[in-house]
């Protein structure tokens, strides 16, 4: 039921709103629900955490409680949870427990530092969180508690995220390296070098074979973990923001100064499939809904915007 690149190639920009605060404009972080494509939650440079029906066009609720802005933002896929993490060297775990509102549950204090993102675990119960302070933690959802707390690293991680198969997590480095973690053993297990900037974004492929990698210096690297080598580079308008693979692993979406979206041509590389240019400010983050059908995307002009084929 994937959406065929012909299709992908006539995707049009079909809504764009406006819905943080534009005393601090900017909305940096963004994602979609797994089975719901009209449920979208965003993280704002205002600090708020905002859920959105894209059915109805317009926001359901805003989060209050952060003091900073919210650079991660994840939908719970078969809870009715958000976490988000922010600059005000927290995360919270929202949720929506009388089928009304959502609360916060669980404010997590174990940082000192910016906490750059969060991450789910594939089957739901934990979810990671990597911050400016040379650490990363790994919690309990449901027992809102710290399982490992990882300290004193060599550097901090921009990004973290959990493997597909639940057993490593790679993280994304300012010295321009990915390390892949065992999370059993707590020990780096690979080293992926050669992006040319600090990194910003990883996103795994569905399968877990591949890994993409985005830096600031506007590049995106292909990594096939099976050997593990870089395979394909690939060069954006400006700094990468956020990659993103789509939920079956065939397209990945760069968001930068535009947005991109590129598709496996053969097994092992990459070919563009379509661009749009509709933010007026860079594209600081992206999701696609199911079977790849949609798109949403964020920007520092405080819109999100709503992609779909004509």
């Amino acid at each position: 039921d994937l959406a065929p690149v012909a299709d992908v190639k006539r995707m049009t920009c079909v809504s764009s709103h406006p819905i943080h605060q534009s005393t601090a404009p900017g909305i940096v972080s963004v994602d979609m629900h797994k089975a719901d494509d009209s449920r979208i939650v965003t993280g704002g440079v205002d600090a708020q955490v905002i859920l959105f029906d894209a059915a109805k066009e317009k926001p359901i609720q805003k989060m209050l409680g952060h003091g900073k802005k919210v650079n991660s933002v994840v939908l719970h896929p078969q809870r009715e949870v958000i976490i988000s993490a922010s600059s005000d060297n927290t995360c919270r775990v929202w949720a929506n427990t009388d089928g009304k509102a959502y609360d916060c549950v669980n404010v997590v204090r174990r940082h000192t530092g910016e906490v750059m993102e969060v991450s789910l675990h594939a089957l739901g119960d934990y979810f990671s969180t990597c911050a400016k302070d040379k650490s990363f933690g790994i919690h309990d959802l449901t027992q809102g508690r710290v399982v490992r707390h990882v300290t004193d690293l060599e550097q901090s991680y921009n990004c973290l995220r959990f493997h597909p198969d639940g057993l490593l997590l790679a993280g994304g480095t300012s010295t321009k390296v990915v390390n892949l973690w065992d999370i059993k053993a707590q020990k780096i297990v690979a080293t992926l070098n050669g992006q040319e900037g600090e990194i910003n974004t990883l996103s795994f492929s569905e399968n877990g074979y591949y890994l993409a990698s985005g830096s600031k210096n506007g590049q995106v690297k292909l990594w096939d973990l099976r050997k593990p080598i870089d395979i394909q580079t690939l060069t954006a308008d400006g700094p990468v923001n956020s990659v993103r693979f789509d939920g079956t692993g065939q397209y990945l979406a760069v968001a930068s100064n535009s947005l991109q979206v590129f598709n496996f041509e053969t097994k092992s590389s990459l070919a563009q499939t379509v661009e749009f240019k509709d933010h007026q400010a860079p594209v600081m983050g992206v999701c696609f809904g199911q079977h790849a059908k949609s798109l949403a995307s964020v920007s520092m002009d405080r819109s999100l915007k709503l992609y779909k084929a004509k």
